[in-house]
């Protein structure tokens, strides 16, 4: 039989094109893009987990979800160390997929990215002489248990106005919030960033409109990370350029059954 160089050529190229289909594979697609496996022993720290309280499948049929579900929690819970301090407090960190999950070596290797914000806002708190609305539940100041709460009100009654931020003080925060609303049944709650309750005051006979402001202070976050899963073990190194096979922190490990 004789074969030509084109002959060659085009079954090279369709080795190539299948070789490529294979290694850039889903888990649950086509068998002919599940990973192989691979008889590689189990490192010496196995068994161990993060107890992100994330499902960890035993057949990986929906990588992606995984991956994706696992880094937001292993970012919160280790990276960040997460606690909200107050009520308007927020976590804004997400993270998604940017490469991948590719098939190889009897797993998957996956690539990330995360963006967002940690809120801690402060708490604003001005007053000024108003007239109430129509209907308003306007409270006396003697009902104002707080003492710094009520000097407030009674300088903003003398001088016109008065203004402050709490922002270190987390737990005068909550105080504050809490405090307001059990006041007034016209300030409602904070419970987020940008939130706003205004209650009224009767000052010696001046009316004292107060307003609480939870503002959106917050830090800014980026960063990326690349994982490698498969039936056995979970790696993470945090970039999206390393090999996570070799370069890769051991975040979960579990024994063959």
């Amino acid at each position: 039989m004789h074969v030509t160089r084109r002959t060659l050529l085009s079954a090279a190229a369709g080795g190539a094109a299948a070789t490529a289909g294979c290694s850039d594979g889903w888990a649950g697609g086509p068998d002919d893009q599940s990973p192989t496996e691979t008889d590689r022993p189990l490192p010496d720290a196995c068994p161990t987990t993060q107890n992100l309280g994330v499902e960890w499948p035993a057949e990986l049929t929906d990588v992606e979800s995984f991956m994706v579900a696992y880094e937001n929690a292993y970012y919160r819970e280790v990276v960040v160390d997460y606690e909200p301090t107050t009520r308007v407090d927020e976590y804004g960190l997400e993270a998604v997929v940017s490469d991948g999950p590719t098939a190889v070596d009897g797993g998957y290797e996956v690539a990330l990215y995360g963006t967002g914000g940690v809120y801690e806002p402060g708490l604003h708190l001005q007053a000024e002489p108003a007239d109430p609305p129509a209907g308003a539940d306007v409270v006396p100041v003697g009902e104002v248990s707080d003492d710094t709460l009520r000097d407030f009100l009674e300088t903003a009654a003398a001088e016109g106005e008065a203004e402050t931020v709490v922002q270190q003080q987390r737990d005068r925060i909550d105080e504050l919030i809490e405090r307001v609303a059990a006041l007034s049944d016209d300030a409602e709650t904070l419970d987020s960033p940008g939130d706003s309750a205004t209650a009224y005051v009767d000052v010696d006979g001046s009316t004292v409109e107060l307003t609480l402001q939870a503002d959106r202070f917050h830090g800014d976050y980026w960063w990326s990370a690349r994982y490698y899963v498969d039936k056995r073990v979970v790696r993470r190194v945090d970039d999206e350029e390393s090999d996570p096979r070799e370069a890769g922190d051991l975040l979960e490990c579990r024994e063959q059954s």
